[in-house]
């Protein structure tokens, strides 16, 4: 079997370093609720004068309100209540605002992590469920990754099924690794031609 994600042989339908990091992602979702309330409102001069209303209305960024009011909360939630009928834990009360629906969410599933990895038939589904969630908001807030696929991993195991999983760089670090190391199957790769590379975007900027 490999995971989903990263494509390496794993017993899981997620590796353990996957869901790791979708954890790592998890824990950040309290605070970028906070950081989407200042994309809420685009700059000035975005909203269009509605028929028959004298005063334009407030223009507001409909996937910044959606993270905010049931995009983060709701896909998570619904792991949690399943979670929970399986595990025969009390039923989810009434939370409140949304961002206590997110913090008790994000505490439950944080505090079941293990358990979630080792029996949650769904685990492959609240991964990608995290990870979407997290590359919404990344896109509101304009994060953008400096990480370049440079190609697949032609690694083969030792029934020789090739990783293919991409390989991954940050160009302009480049000058400081000796390889390229594959995330999935943890094989190594010379680097001496994106070595220079780095050293060229280095030199731009």
């Amino acid at each position: 079997m490999k995971c989903v994600l990263c494509r390496k042989s794993t017993e899981r339908s997620v590796c353990e370093s996957c869901w790791d990091f979708a954890l790592t992602k998890l824990k950040a979702f309290p605070d970028k609720y906070f950081e989407l309330e200042k994309e809420l409102l685009p700059s000035k001069g975005y909203g269009e004068k509605v028929g028959g209303s004298k005063t334009p209305p407030i223009p507001v960024r409909l996937e910044t309100l959606d993270l905010r009011t049931g995009g983060i909360s709701k896909p998570i939630t619904a792991h949690e209540l399943k979670i929970r009928v399986v595990r025969e834990h009390t039923r989810i009360t009434f939370r409140g605002e949304e961002i206590n629906k997110i913090k008790m969410t994000v505490k439950y599933i944080t505090g079941q992590s293990e358990w979630i990895f080792e029996h949650y038939q769904e685990l492959d589904n609240l991964t990608k469920d995290i990870n979407n969630i997290s590359n919404r908001i990344s896109s509101v807030l304009g994060y953008k990754s400096d990480l370049v696929s440079i190609g697949t991993c032609p690694a083969q195991d030792d029934k020789g099924e090739v990783c293919g999983a991409k390989l991954l760089v940050d160009p302009k670090t480049l000058t400081n690794f000796n390889d390229i190391k594959c995330r999935a199957c943890g094989t190594s790769w010379d680097s001496a031609k994106w070595r220079l590379l780095g050293k060229v975007l280095s030199a731009d900027s």
